[in-house]
């Protein structure tokens, strides 16, 4: 039976390890100085060498001579060591041994002193799962533990560890690697298998990997033996079974031109080729993100081929930076209610025509803008029509702007990042899509269609509002008025030709 990469693959002494040198570096001088604590915690997400630095460095402590830090591998004591069932370095899963009896167990085994080395050490796996009377009974020897024991406790949540555990011990934060290291690992790997891979399939695994080693080693054994010839960029796109990206751009691009049929049978499309939701929304997202990173120059952060990247280039160009954010807010809020939704592709389509909406949103920019104007006194240059039969008075220079406070535009903006930190996520999506708002007489006043106005108008979800107001430091009420759908844009242009004229301003519905 083969073995998997991520396992065969397993740093042996600190050399091996990547994207950890803070850490690495902190433990080496320790085992050089002999300054070896009595209890250590791993953290960090998964895959990225806690348990791994843990056996390493449980090795290195009792080696006879190591080499600049790391178990030598070839004295005695690193020989029995090892083996797995050697009885000075205990493995413990705390995940299926977290009761208090498997703590009691603990305390009596480490009075023991050591077999071969010099220390006996105790590696606790998942700590977090421990149970609050198994840390009760863990307490006192880890804050007093014989000299010949050392414990390292790993977990990837510590906020549930208790504030008493976290005081006694050694903390060690690990990072998760960077997508470069990620990819020269996965291609040194493949360089040891004998796979030829292209650039682009390396990148693209390597970013699957989300910043664990032992992720992206996964998904790497699994391209592995997609092909006998070099694995491509297409290879990795259908062993993972993501969509295509010139799928996904049909779909975007329908969102951009704000066109509801063909925004619902892109979906279809997806949905009859089998793609999973949650893999369409994910998918959609990155796009956008990688658009962003065009839009912004960053096209060294997308992982694509340098065709797909030129033509990205050229669609954000046509893209603002605003729709972009908006696009990645709404379907990367849908995760979870696609998870459990009985009907994720209803989900998926109604997160869609939200995104559509978003195509409404310039027009009433365009009325913020000149609503501003009316306040201080500026009015539109008229149409040459206008300004032909009627002399315009000019302005008196020495009269100064009133000031247009507050803006709306900034204080919608404001409560939008108030709620994406202060409250939950389905507010936080509602508000940020929303586009129909303006303050007026003292009141910040939300104009709400039919489908909207149940939920913005809810008692609870407008005392949110205006305690976020409140935390904002201004002083404004909260109204929410009913619009029929259609009226908004019609009272916009409308709007817009009696400032600029009707030769100004042409705009096709």
């Amino acid at each position: 039976m083969a073995t998997a990469l991520y396992r065969k693959y397993r740093p042996t002494d600190f050399g091996g390890v990547i994207g950890q040198d803070h850490i690495v570096r902190t433990l080496v001088n320790q085992i050089e100085h002999d300054r070896v604590g009595h209890a250590y915690l791993f953290t960090g997400s998964r895959g990225t060498g806690k348990t791994t630095c843990a056996k390493i460095f449980a090795r290195a402590i009792n080696c006879a001579a190591p080499v600049h830090g790391s178990p030598c591998g070839k004295c005695e004591v690193c020989r029995a060591l090892a083996d797995p069932s050697n009885l000075d370095i205990m493995e413990i899963d705390a995940a299926s041994n977290n009761g208090v009896d498997d703590a009691r167990e603990i305390r009596e085994r480490v009075k023991y002193p050591p077999v071969y080395g010099k220390y006996k050490v105790y590696i606790i796996d998942e700590v977090h799962m421990l149970s609050g009377s198994a840390f009760n009974a863990l307490l006192k020897t880890l804050e007093e533990p014989p000299a010949h024991a050392v414990f390292i406790l790993a977990t990837t949540e510590v906020h549930k560890l208790p504030a008493t555990i976290l005081s006694r011990c050694m903390r060690f934060d690990f990072r998760l690697v960077p997508l470069d290291k990620l990819a020269a690992l996965i291609a040194e790997v493949y360089g040891k298998e004998g796979k030829k891979a292209e650039k682009e399939a390396i990148m693209y695994i390597a970013e699957a990997g989300e910043g664990s080693v032992r992720d992206a080693l996964s998904v790497a054994d699994m391209c592995l033996n997609y092909s006998d010839g070099t694995l491509t960029y297409a290879d990795c796109l259908d062993v993972l079974g993501a969509t295509d990206r010139g799928k996904i751009h049909r779909l975007f691009d329908a969102i951009v031109r704000a066109d509801f049929g063909e925004c619902l049978e892109s979906v279809d499309e997806l949905a009859a080729l089998g793609k999973s939701m949650s893999l369409i929304a994910r998918d959609l997202t990155k796009y956008a993100r990688d658009l962003l990173a065009a839009k912004t120059g960053c096209t060294r952060l997308i992982v694509d081929t340098p065709e797909n990247i030129r033509a990205m280039t050229e669609t954000a160009a046509g893209c603002s930076v605003e729709l972009l954010v908006s696009v990645i807010n709404i379907f990367s809020a849908i995760d979870a209610e696609l998870r459990y939704s009985v009907s994720p592709r209803i989900v998926l389509e109604t997160a869609c025509v939200r995104a559509v909406k978003l195509g409404t949103a310039d027009i009433a920019a365009i009325e913020e803008r000149l609503s501003r104007l009316e306040k201080n006194g500026v009015t539109a240059a008229p149409s040459s029509a206008s300004s032909a039969s009627a002399p315009q008075p000019s302005a008196p220079q020495s009269a100064p702007l009133p000031r247009a406070v507050p803006d709306a535009a900034t204080v919608w903006g404001r409560l939008t990042t108030y709620m994406r930190t202060n409250a939950s996520m389905r507010l936080y999506t509602l508000i940020g899509g929303h586009t129909d708002f303006d303050i007026k007489d003292g009141a910040l006043v939300i104009g709400a269609a039919e489908a909207e106005f149940l939920e913005l108008s809810d008692p609870d979800t407008v005392a949110m509002i205006r305690r976020a107001l409140g935390d904002m430091g201004l002083t404004l009420e909260v109204k929410v008025v009913r619009r029929a759908e259609g009226n908004r844009m019609d009272a916009s242009v409308n709007r817009i030709k009696q400032l600029m004229g009707e030769a100004k301003l042409e705009i096709k519905k």
